[in-house]
């Protein structure tokens, strides 16, 4: 599937939006940005610079504001900045009792909010979904979905189906007028679409228990499928009457499987914690099993999901720090970067070039090619704890740290 085709299947938005999950299209590119002839080595000032809670929930940028979701003492908070200024144009809040067992996974949201329209989406770490007013914060309408969809039962698998225990990372996926999460439940499935002016229920599919995975919608073999993980597998469920299309078992260690789907032409791109890097073709027709067309250890992606571009793809590969280029036709290596320092990477790609987001802060900028590994800059453009994933908006990056929010021009 082309960008461009996955692009149209998003609501029209401003060309220099970032208004979900990994940008317009889901897919880490940001549209409009104009690469300068040379990569300043040094970052400017902020334009600005806000104090903001806990959680790696990333930013959402439109209309003219940037959405936060943060948490704040016992508290998540949905806050709405101006995008120029960083002023407050409204915040609301409600009480949240969750908290992981594991302290490092941290307590605040680890969903980042989706807009629609005139509407904001978000998916607390306890399972709280809502539907906001954009233009004042007001709620539209709630689901505890904690409450309302999980529980304890075998699923068809096997597995035991339980809320995550790091809490809700899934971030919502807007679809026409429905907004689709991994809620993964007995009492509901493993994928649920709510009405998005409403709230109800519109479809559910699967019995699988959830993934931190966000889903994604493609078209491999020319079919519309949700393609996402679950607890157990990736799978490919048709989206026009929900059926499951096909499914390549797959856990990562620690049950922690994070990435998004990466979907190029026919094939769905497969990565987790300590597991190879492979890629599969969707089978046509649909049922049968399949097939591996290529897998590598070069490269073994924790939390952060590749970004391609052409016929290539980059990823981080978290063991040694570094980042890898592989070619999507046969998963050969094109480059290996120079170490860069981190746990999680966030990776978007704007102007031609790849923008890497390290978790301690680091912005390093390099060409995206195959050709070899070519180092544009390196700033530093926050503190350390930059778990949240970065957004290009209007020539703007934006990112957030273990205390803050911050704003800064891209050169131009």
């Amino acid at each position: 599937m082309t960008r461009l085709a996955l692009i149209l299947t998003v609501p029209l938005l401003a060309a220099a939006d970032w208004p979900q999950w990994r940008g317009p299209a889901r897919d880490g590119h940001a549209p409009g940005y104009k690469l300068p002839a040379a990569w300043p080595k040094e970052a400017p000032a902020p334009r600005w610079k806000v104090p903001a809670g806990d959680g790696y929930a990333g930013l959402c940028v439109a209309a003219g504001k940037v959405f936060v979701h943060d948490r704040v003492g016992d508290k998540e908070r949905v806050r709405a900045l101006d995008a120029k200024t960083g002023k407050e144009l409204w915040a609301i809040d409600y009480a949240e009792a969750f908290a992981p067992p594991d302290p490092t996974a941290g307590k605040g949201p680890g969903a980042t909010p989706a807009f629609d329209r005139d509407r904001v989406y978000t998916f607390g770490l306890g399972g709280v979904l809502l539907a906001l007013d954009a233009a004042t914060g007001n709620q539209l309408w709630r689901h505890d979905c904690q409450a309302e969809f999980w529980g304890q039962k075998k699923g068809p698998l096997g597995d035991d189906m339980a809320f995550p225990p790091c809490g809700v990372c899934a971030s919502p996926l807007v679809d026409g007028d429905t907004v689709v999460v991994n809620v993964g439940g007995p009492k509901a499935g493993t994928f649920v679409a709510f009405d998005r002016a409403t709230g109800k229920v519109v479809w559910k599919a699967l019995e699988d228990r959830s993934s931190y995975a966000s889903p994604q919608i493609a078209s491999p073999a020319g079919v519309k499928q949700l393609v996402c993980f679950t607890g157990t597998r990736m799978v490919g469920v048709k989206y026009e009457d929900k059926s499951l299309l096909w499914g390549v078992p797959f856990k990562a260690l620690y049950d922690q499987t994070i990435i998004t789907p990466v979907v190029w032409k026919d094939r769905v791109v497969i990565a987790g914690e300590g597991r190879p890097t492979f890629a599969v073709s969707v089978p046509t027709p649909p049922g049968a099993e399949p097939k591996t067309e290529w897998k590598t250890d070069e490269l073994k992606s924790y939390m952060t999901t590749p970004v391609v571009f052409g016929d290539h793809l980059v990823g981080f590969d978290h063991r040694t720090v570094r980042l890898v280029c592989l070619s999507l036709d046969k998963g050969e290596t094109a480059w290996t970067s120079p170490r860069v320092p981190g746990k999680y990477h966030s990776l978007a790609a704007a102007g031609g070039a790849g923008f890497c987001l390290t978790s301690e802060g680091e912005l390093v900028v390099f060409r995206l090619h195959a050709a070899e590994w070519t180092e544009l800059g390196r700033w530093m453009v926050c503190g350390r704890g930059s778990w949240s994933h970065l957004a290009i908006a209007d020539g703007r990056l934006y990112v957030k740290d273990a205390g803050f929010v911050y704003c800064l021009d891209l050169p131009t």
